[in-house]
């Protein structure tokens, strides 16, 4: 049993797969977070119309965060063990790094997509740089896994 554990969600309806696995992992005083990445927003001029970047990332933070409270309402977060976390990096992998960090998570639980070949070259793994770089335990879930249960 896990007292804090740390799970990105990329939006994708696969991403969620791991949450029946991983509700069973916290302890009875455990918490779990519920963790997506943006990218830093950048300034837009439309029309004479000048959006800030900091406005940007707060819209993107919003609708970010409004997708993770839907999740969590799906599992049962109204116990308090789960909350929600949006944060800005311009890395994925170092924003999930830079979150266990500072949360002191003693698992990051995570989806990967299992790129392959040119996809992979291009887009990186993700999992595999969180693997890398975090100073916690790591468990990857990949499709074939979630399917199989």
């Amino acid at each position: 049993m896990y007292k804090k554990i740390l799970v990105p969600l990329d939006q994708s309806p696969e991403s969620q797969g791991v949450l029946p696995f991983v509700k069973d992992l916290i302890g009875p005083a455990g918490e779990g977070i519920l963790l997506h990445i943006i990218p830093p927003g950048k300034t837009r001029s439309m029309g004479g119309f000048v959006q800030l970047k900091t406005q940007v990332e707060e819209q993107e933070r919003a609708k970010a965060l409004f997708h993770l409270k839907g999740i969590a309402g799906q599992i049962g977060a109204d116990s308090g063990r789960w909350r929600c976390e949006v944060a800005i990096s311009g890395s994925a992998a170092d924003g999930i790094v830079d979150v266990a960090n500072r949360e002191e998570v003693d698992l990051i639980a995570m989806y990967t997509h299992g790129r392959k070949g040119l996809a992979k070259v291009v887009k990186g793994s993700i999992a595999e740089k969180v693997q890398k770089k975090a100073n916690t335990e790591v468990q990857v879930f990949r499709e074939r896994e979630l399917v199989a249960s």
